[in-house]
C-alpha cells in the first residue's frame, strides 16, 4: 500500500480530483495504462493579422465578401475558432476558409479538446451561503486540524445525519486546502451519485475539477489524467495533496474484491500520512471499525445530529407481513404502503421505493418434480429478466433461454418465485396507471450518462415513482421525495455474514434519509417479516449510536471486527474434492504454523463458501481471526509464500474482507 501510495502521488496535481473508488486501482494509476490513448483534436483557425479600418479591409477583401464576413466573426470570438463549427455549423466553406490562410491573415492549427464525461448536465441548486452553528464548529474543528503544525493531520471522522449539510463542509475545507497551496481528492462509492456530486462540486469549483470513474471512455480518462497532471485552466498547478475526502466511507464498493484485494479506506490513510494531508471520513452510518477508533482516539470525531434545513428526520415506521396472505397487489405491497403511495401521486409529490434485488423473479421451479434453474458455473439459482426474456446469473453473467418445459421430467408447469424491480415496476404501473414510473438498476442504467438522465427526470419533477436498488439509497439529493417505501427489508438480514445486521441498518438509514429533504416533511415505510429485528428497531428511531453499542458488543464474544482483525482465506479449484482436501491440509499447516511461532491467531474452519461453486471452481473457505495486525500479517506474508495449497487449486487471501459469502 505504501508503494502504490507513493506511486499516485505523482499524478494528483490538479486543485480537485473527484474519482469512483475504482480510480485508486494500480492499473487505473498507471500512466502505462494510458499508453495508445492520444489527446483528442480538433482544427482550429487562428487570425494572425489585424485590420482595425473599414478602408484596410477593402484592400484585403476586395470582392470576397465571404472570407471578410469569416475574418469578422472568428474576430468576434477573440481571434480564433473550431473550423468544424465554421464548416458545418455557419455555412463557410473549407475554400473559404483556406482563403483567409492564404492571404496571409490566418493560420490553421491542432488544439487538444477536453472530453466531457458528463455532456448531460444534472440540475443542482447553489450551496447554501451560510453554515448552521453546528456546521461551522465542525468546519473550523476540520480546518484547525488541516492546518495544525503537526505534519500529520491525521483522519477524522464526520458522522452526520442525512441531510445534515456534509457535502458543504467537504466544499469549505477544500476551498480552504486549496487557498493555502494544497489539492484535494474527493471519492464517492457510486457511480450513480457522480453527476450529482460533480454538479455540486462545479458549482463551487467551476472547471478545476477532473473525474474519473469506470463509465468513463478512454478518451476521457485520458483527458482527466492529462488535467490531474498538468493541472487546471482556473487554478494554478498544485504539488501537495492536503485533503482527500471519502464519502459515504461506510459502503463495502470501497473493498476491492478482485486481486489486488485492498480497501481504499486503509489505502487513503496510508497515502494521507505519507503525503501530511487530512483524510475525512464522512457517513450517516460509519462503518463499525471506523465508529470504534473514533471511540478509541485514533480518529478526531465530529458530529452533526440535526439536519440542515428545517425539516427534522422522517417519521419512520415498520410494516408488518406475517400473517398478511389476504392483502392483494401480488403481496408486495402492503395495504399502508399502497395508500401512501397512492395520495403521493394524487397530491403531485414524489415517492421512492428500494428493493435491493433486480430482475423479475428470483428463481424458476418445476412444480411437478422440484427443478429449479440454476446456473451452469455457480450454485445459484438464475434470476429471471422478463424484457429479455432470458435466465442470467448475477455473479458470472451466465444467461440462457426459459425452458417451456421442465428439462428434468418435461413437465411444461414451470413456476416462477421471488421478486425484483423489474416486477415491482410492472405492479406499480398497472396499480397507478397515471403515474410516471423510473426504474434505477444495472439493468437500466448500462448505457451512458443514464444515471444522470434518470437523475434529471426526477428533479425536474417528470417522475412521479423512482423504483430501484441500493444505488437510490445513497447520498442523492431528491428535494421532491416525501414517501420512502423499502418493499422488502429482510433480503439482507438473512445473508450468513456478520455484517448482515450492520449493512442492512446502513441501507435502510441511507435511504430513509432520501425522504423529506425538500420543503415537505417525509415519511418511510418498511415492509418487513422480522419487525422485532434490532437492526429495524434502532431504523425506527434514526439512532445510529445505540445501534452500533449493542451491535459491538454483540461480536464480542465471537470475537469479529473491531475487536479482533480478520482474513478470509478461500481455497478454490475445478474438482470438489480436491479442494476440500487442499483447504483441510491448509488449516493443519496453519495450526502448526501458529503454534510454532507463538502468534495470537486461531483458525475457525474449513467449511464450504455460502456460495460453494462459483465461475466454475470449488470454493472452501477458513477464517483466521487475531488480536492485532501485527500477528496477522506475519502469517499472511508466510502462508502466500509457503502454503501447501498447490496443483489444480489456488489460495486467495482476503484481509479485513467485507464479505464472507
Amino acid at each position: 500500500l505504501l508503494h502504490l501510495c507513493r506511486w499516485t502521488a505523482d499524478y494528483y496535481v490538479a486543485p480537485i480530483g473527484l474519482v469512483h473508488r475504482a480510480a485508486l486501482q494500480p492499473g487505473a494509476l498507471s500512466s502505462r495504462s494510458r499508453a495508445g490513448t492520444n489527446p483528442k483534436k480538433h482544427q482550429v483557425i487562428r487570425l494572425t493579422a489585424e485590420l482595425p479600418t473599414l478602408l484596410e479591409r477593402d484592400r484585403a477583401f476586395g470582392p470576397a465578401r465571404r472570407q471578410r464576413e469569416a475574418f469578422e466573426f472568428i474576430e468576434g470570438l477573440c481571434g480564433s475558432a473550431a473550423l468544424s463549427h465554421l464548416d458545418t455549423g455557419l455555412g463557410f466553406s473549407r475554400s473559404v476558409i483556406h482563403g483567409l490562410r492564404d492571404r496571409g491573415l490566418a493560420e490553421i492549427a491542432e488544439e487538444i479538446v477536453e472530453r466531457d464525461p458528463f455532456e448531460i448536465d444534472d440540475p443542482v441548486e447553489a450551496p447554501p451561503t451560510s453554515l448552521t452553528q453546528d456546521q461551522q464548529r465542525v468546519l473550523g474543528g476540520l480546518i484547525d486540524q488541516l492546518t495544525k503544525v503537526n505534519p500529520n493531520p491525521g483522519i477524522a471522522l464526520l458522522r452526520g445525519v442525512t441531510g445534515s449539510g456534509k457535502t458543504v463542509i467537504y466544499m469549505r475545507l477544500i476551498q480552504a486546502a486549496i487557498a493555502a497551496g494544497r489539492t484535494a481528492l474527493v471519492l464517492v462509492p457510486e457511480i450513480g451519485l457522480t453527476p450529482q456530486t460533480v454538479a455540486r462540486f462545479r458549482a463551487v469549483f467551476g472547471d478545476g475539477i477532473a473525474v474519473l470513474h469506470s463509465g468513463l471512455s478512454t478518451g476521457e480518462r485520458h483527458d482527466a489524467w492529462r488535467a490531474l497532471r498538468d493541472g487546471s485552466a482556473v487554478f494554478a498547478p498544485l504539488p501537495e495533496l492536503g485533503v482527500i475526502v471519502i464519502d459515504e466511507e461506510h459502503d463495502g464498493s470501497y473493498k476491492q474484491s478482485e486481486t489486488p484485494r485492498y480497501h481504499a479506506r486503509a489505502l487513503a490513510a496510508m497515502r494521507a500520512r505519507t503525503e501530511g494531508a487530512l483524510l475525512v471520513l464522512g457517513s450517516a452510518t460509519p462503518s463499525l471499525e471506523s465508529w470504534h477508533n473514533a471511540l478509541e482516539g485514533r480518529y478526531q470525531l465530529y458530529e452533526l445530529e440535526n439536519r440542515a434545513t428545517r425539516h427534522q428526520l422522517p417519521v419512520v415506521s415498520l410494516v408488518d407481513r406475517r400473517n398478511r396472505k389476504a392483502e392483494s397487489f401480488a403481496t408486495v405491497l402492503s395495504e399502508e404502503l399502497h395508500e401512501a403511495i397512492e395520495a403521493r401521486v394524487r397530491e403531485g409529490r414524489q415517492t421512492l421505493l428500494l428493493l435491493n434485488r433486480r430482475g423479475y423473479a428470483t428463481v424458476q421451479q418445476c412444480t411437478a418434480c422440484g427443478w429449479v434453474a440454476i446456473c451452469p458455473a455457480c450454485n445459484v439459482s438464475l434470476t429471471w429478466h422478463r424484457r429479455r426474456a432470458r435466465l442470467v446469473c448475477h455473479h458470472c453473467a451466465w444467461e440462457e433461454g426459459v425452458p417451456r418445459c421442465c428439462p428434468e421430467c418435461a413437465d411444461e408447469d414451470l413456476s416462477f418465485g421471488g421478486i425484483g424491480t423489474e416486477q415491482v415496476e410492472r405492479i406499480l404501473s398497472e396499480t397507478y396507471p397515471t403515474a410516471t414510473i423510473a426504474r434505477m438498476d444495472m439493468d437500466t442504467t448500462g448505457g451512458k450518462w443514464a444515471h444522470g438522465r434518470i437523475l434529471r427526470r426526477v428533479l425536474d419533477r417528470e417522475v412521479d415513482i423512482l423504483l430501484g436498488t441500493q444505488m437510490i439509497a445513497k447520498g442523492l439529493d431528491l428535494p421532491g421525495v416525501t414517501l420512502v417505501g423499502v418493499i422488502d427489508a429482510d433480503v439482507g438480514l438473512n445473508l450468513p455474514d456478520f455484517r448482515a445486521a450492520e449493512r442492512t441498518f446502513q441501507l435502510l438509514s441511507q435511504v430513509a434519509g432520501r425522504a423529506g429533504r425538500g420543503t415537505d416533511a417525509g415519511e418511510v415505510l418498511i415492509q418487513t417479516l422480522r419487525p422485532k429485528h434490532p437492526a429495524l428497531h434502532h431504523t425506527l428511531t434514526h439512532d445510529y449510536v445505540s445501534f452500533a453499542t449493542a451491535e459491538i458488543e454483540d461480536r464480542s464474544a465471537p470475537g469479529y471486527p473491531p475487536h479482533r482483525r480478520l482474513a478470509n482465506l478461500v481455497v478454490s479449484g475445478r474438482d470438489e474434492t480436491s479442494v476440500a482436501d487442499a483447504a483441510e491440509g491448509l488449516a493443519d499447516w496453519l495450526e502448526s504454523t501458529i503454534e510454532t511461532g507463538g502468534l495470537s491467531v486461531s483458525v475457525v474452519g474449513p467449511a464450504p463458501c455460502p456460495i460453494d461453486r462459483l465461475r466454475g471452481r470449488w470454493r472452501w473457505h477458513m477464517l483466521l481471526k487475531a488480536e492485532s495486525a501485527s500477528d496477522l500479517g506475519p502469517l499472511l506474508r508466510y502462508a502466500a509464500s509457503h502454503s501447501p495449497v498447490g496443483g489444480s487449486c489456488r489460495l486467495e487471501i482476503d484481509r479485513d474482507p467485507e464479505s464472507l459469502l
